[in-house]
């Protein structure tokens, strides 16, 4: 069996531990020790590829974020549409959920989950900012609609319902912030 064989086995050993035990405790129960008893990894192992647990993290929520990642349309209005559908659809996820909220809990805490997060969530080189720039760029969007506040006005009421109030996002509610936000974004005729 090669090395790699191996190597990708533990990673997905480890990176299941990852996450069943950030749904499970969150960040509070992220170590070695009991990631090593989930995965049934060896904490040498773990320690030898992953030495910072915030880094170990990041690269699970990266992994969520990329799994199953949808192809957006050129036209930027029908990107929006499949950028917030996506969206969603990983918000409604507990697994991506609990991975998130460790993420921004830890950032709170520790230095190093911080600058994960930070790389993590910049808003000027999301997916939703390129669209909006996109929509720009082809005069559907206004020029002087802040991309920074755009990416607010997309995540912030997903990440409400979901973290605040921990209700599933509908397919209406995708449409119907759609809707909300291609109004508040066209230009003036």
């Amino acid at each position: 069996m090669s090395t790699d064989a191996r190597y990708e086995r533990s990673r997905a050993a480890v990176f299941e531990a990852v996450c069943s035990v950030l749904v499970a405790d969150g960040v509070a129960g992220l170590t070695a020790d009991r990631l090593a008893e989930e995965s049934g990894v060896s904490r040498s192992t773990i320690y030898r590829n992953w030495p910072d647990l915030a880094a170990l993290t990041c690269e699970v929520f990266d992994e969520l974020m990329h799994r199953d990642s949808a192809e957006f349309a050129e036209d930027p209005i029908t990107a929006l549409r499949d950028y917030l559908a996506d969206y969603a659809r990983r918000l409604n996820d507990p697994t991506y959920c609990a991975v998130l909220i460790a993420l921004i809990e830890g950032s709170m805490r520790d230095d190093s989950f911080a600058d994960v997060h930070s790389r993590s969530f910049s808003q000027t080189r999301s997916r939703a900012a390129q669209i909006i720039r996109r929509g720009q760029a082809n005069g559907v969007f206004r020029e002087d609609l802040d991309v920074k506040q755009g990416v607010e006005d997309i995540v912030s009421p997903f990440l409400y319902r979901r973290l605040v109030t921990q209700a599933q996002i509908s397919s209406r509610q995708v449409e119907q912030l759609h809707q909300r936000l291609i109004g508040a974004w066209s230009p003036p005729s």
